[in-house]
């Protein structure tokens, strides 16, 4: 009677689990829970949403672009803002005056900060725009050379000169996408969107904020 048992406990645990499986597969699942699956490394959830979504893009998070420009203008404007309560504390001046030149130092420097970053990010953008040019230029001109020279740095990763050619042949095949394709491989450059001007943007605004919004807690803690 117990063996009957433990056998029926153990058969239901095992029809629970098929149950549960067969319900994540079949039900419908939104896009944005792709990410969690992957974070409860729930891999029957996962392989149902792949094989039965209906999305042309998995989506995935966008914010980490940001990412540099929250960190880096966030230690610098802590660190020029504790610099200058420091020294002015050390000075002996008022809270009022230390406060004023707090922020009014910080603003300033926000500004700075968030200009240069949108400044220096479009103009890297430029950059690799200028570059994809010439490698599109080259491309149009000598297809063969670029053709070899893409079909060696494959090898180099450890294709066979079979699979190298075969692979490199049919991408040539489209250009626009064998061009980017080469920038990656070639230059490691990353083509930018049709609106890095508007990213660029987004990245001065976002360091302006960090700088900004770290840099006044010194001064509010005073």
């Amino acid at each position: 009677m117990t063996s009957h048992q433990s056998n029926g406990t153990s058969n239901g645990d095992v029809e629970a689990q098929v149950n549960e499986k067969s319900n994540l597969l079949s039900s419908p699942v939104k896009p944005e829970d792709a990410r969690l699956m992957y974070l409860e490394k729930n891999e029957a959830a996962s392989r149902g949403f792949h094989e039965n979504r209906a999305f042309t893009e998995e989506p995935h998070q966008k914010g980490g672009g940001f990412l540099k420009a929250v960190i880096f203008g966030g230690l610098d404007g802590i660190l020029t803002s504790f610099a200058i309560v420091a020294g002015a504390t050390g000075g002996s001046l008022s809270n009022n005056v230390v406060l004023i030149l707090g922020f009014s130092n910080i603003f300033a420097d926000a500004l700075s900060m968030g200009v240069g970053e949108f400044l220096s990010s479009k103009a890297h953008n430029e950059w690799v725009l200028k570059e994809r040019s010439r490698e599109k230029w080259e491309m149009d001109n000598y297809p063969e050379g670029e053709i070899k020279e893409m079909i060696e740095i494959y090898k180099s990763k450890g294709m066979s000169t079979k699979d190298a050619e075969l692979v490199i042949n049919i991408m040539a095949k489209y250009k626009e996408f064998f061009v980017d394709v080469m920038m990656v491989e070639e230059l490691s450059l990353q083509v930018p969107e049709e609106d890095h001007k508007i990213e660029a943007m987004k990245e001065g605004f976002v360091m302006f904020l960090s700088f900004a919004f770290f840099g006044a807690l010194p001064l509010w803690v005073m």
